[in-house]
């Protein structure tokens, strides 16, 4: 193999493409490490402001998202499952701990409710229970958004923001 046959080109500027473009300028593989604990913080807000308004199916739908895009940049199982600690148990145990803080009767509540369902009488395990029912949620929903995710045909797979899907293949 002689050097006139090398698979880059020598010019470096033109050996630039949008999957090797440095990190911070809008596209490339490293851009998404600014962004995806970004939008994890703001779900896991999201989760928690729509917990306060009885949105209690939110942390599936965080999951959902969570699970299209880890079906696309394939995280691995630490932080799978950070992602899921944060938008499940995480924004609703602040939720009721500011209940707690403001007067809000969530031990006794929860003690009344472990007392109906038969559970030992203690409000600690109606929390640890509702907690546990969040991270179901999110996991859940993250199995279905990597499911649906690899559903779609592959040229919408590999589509990324800021790129024409002609441009892609």
């Amino acid at each position: 193999m002689t050097t006139d046959t090398a698979l880059e080109p020598r010019d470096g500027a033109a050996a630039k493409t949008a999957d090797t473009a440095p990190p911070g300028t809008g596209t490339g593989p490293g851009n998404h490490r600014l962004r995806a604990p970004a939008l994890a913080m703001a779900g896991a807000v999201a989760v928690c402001l729509g917990a306060g308004l009885n949105l209690w199916y939110l942390p599936f739908a965080a999951g959902l998202a969570a699970g299209a895009c880890g079906a696309r940049r394939r995280p691995g199982p630490v932080r799978a499952a950070a992602l899921a600690l944060l938008l499940g148990p995480v924004p609703w145990g602040v939720l009721l701990a500011v209940r707690a803080v403001r007067g809000d009767t969530v031990a006794g509540n929860a003690h009344t409710a472990a007392a109906l369902a038969g559970l030992p009488a203690s409000a600690v395990v109606v929390i640890v229970l509702t907690l546990l029912v969040a991270l179901v949620q999110v996991a859940a929903g993250s199995w279905l958004g990597r499911a649906l995710f690899r559903c779609l045909p592959e040229d919408l797979r590999r589509h990324t923001p800021g790129r024409t899907i002609e441009e892609t293949s």
